[in-house]
């Protein structure tokens, strides 16, 4: 098989995942039960064989020393892959960058959705075609998908369409969908492909998404079964279940420490829930730290990230009352982003014991505690926002 480069560009950043996008790109985002979505991203280049990787970022956060973490134990060295910030992210740079490539094909596509791609099937489909350029639409429920797509070219006529576009000075937000809609207009032939995909616009997508790739067994027992994807979530330790604790039908990370009670939920590494805390269709991400006797309900709690050793308080007080057992609430003030009665508290909130928060609600990152010292309810579908 031709050696090829897969290029991983990212999506529109917007305001509709709330804090789970505010401070860090869709690519550190927690997906899986102890992955980050740049973990799949990874995973489907090393799965394939692809000679290197280029990730594209359209934020400044830490996915570049996140990725050099990476290693390939018993399988060799891992296959180069370069992160790049989106300060370099113009044509003339993008030219560079195919030529210092020493490959002969490429893969585009937006790779900051989680996904689960056989770009070996995709690349011996183009191959048969002899063809210069592919366009592979997602078939979602039989039909072919614009709206999520990869493109595969060879390299000349990339660096053709790369050299004209900076020719004739083209603009564009998003050189990667620019490049495909060049290539796509200049007339293509276009196939389909299936894939475990899950396109995240909203909050609630990303908690049923995460659901869906936890208690979908095809997809679970491929992910945990297969040793290429990793996370490098950093922590210490074995997940500990404490005499009085007891867990059903979740997803319990290696790291945590659980003491309290825990229901159809995902818990990431790091997570510590105390005693007669109860965790309930919620999906608490990593090193949260939950005090004895609280109730959450369908919540997604953010990670922590202030995590020095002066920083020991619980992100969710004792005696705290979380969320609600209804699906039917949504956020008053972000309705697009926030519905099904899905609460989200975000990175580093600090909820003081005993406050009580309803459904649909939404705590900004690093807030809680002055709202609660003057008021012990956040109704349904309020928010706290600086």
């Amino acid at each position: 098989m031709e050696n090829f480069t897969i290029i991983s560009y990212p999506g529109a950043r917007d305001n509709l995942l709330l804090s789970l996008t505010e401070s860090r790109s869709r690519y550190m985002l927690p997906f899986g039960g102890k992955f980050r979505v740049v973990d799949f991203t990874l995973r489907n280049s090393f799965s394939s064989g692809a000679a290197s990787t280029v990730i594209y970022n359209n934020f400044e956060d830490g996915l570049e020393e996140y990725v050099q973490l990476y290693d390939m134990p018993g399988s060799g060295p891992v296959p180069p892959v370069r992160v790049v910030s989106r300060e370099f992210s113009d044509l003339d740079f993008c030219h560079d960058l195919i030529m210092e490539t020493d490959t002969g094909h490429y893969i585009i596509y937006n790779g900051d959705n989680p996904s689960i791609i056989d770009f070996t099937d995709i690349m011996d489909r183009f191959r048969k075609r002899r063809v210069d350029s592919l366009l592979f639409l997602l078939d979602v429920e039989g039909r072919a998908s614009m709206a999520h797509k990869l493109l595969v070219t060879k390299k000349r006529t990339l660096l053709k369409v790369v050299n004209k576009a900076i020719k004739e000075n083209h603009q564009a937000p998003n050189i990667f969908e620019m490049i495909i809609n060049i290539i796509v207009n200049a007339g293509i032939k276009r196939e389909t492909f299936t894939a475990h995909y899950w396109p995240i616009s909203n909050v609630p997508e990303y908690y049923n998404a995460s659901r869906e790739v936890i208690w979908n067994p095809l997809v679970f027992n491929l992910l945990y079964k297969e040793k290429i994807i990793q996370s490098k979530i950093q922590a210490e330790g074995y997940a500990l279940i404490g005499e009085h604790a007891h867990v059903s039908n979740s997803f319990m990370s290696d790291y945590c420490h659980i003491n309290g009670k825990v229901e159809n939920s995902i818990i990431y590494p790091g997570v510590i829930i105390e005693e007669r805390a109860l965790v309930k269709d919620s999906i608490v991400l990593p090193f949260v730290r939950i005090g004895a006797g609280a109730r959450i309900y369908r919540t997604i709690i953010d990670e922590r990230t202030d995590r020095g050793p002066e920083n020991t308080f619980p992100d969710v007080g004792e005696g705290c009352n979380i969320g609600t057992r209804d699906d039917s609430l949504k956020n008053n003030d972000f309705p697009r982003s926030l519905f099904s009665s899905i609460t989200l508290l975000g990175k580093n909130c600090r909820i003081p014991e005993r406050s009580n928060i309803g459904g649909a609600c939404y705590v900004g990152p690093g807030l809680g505690v002055d709202y609660f010292a003057a008021k012990r309810y956040l109704y349904d579908g309020l928010s706290v926002v600086k």
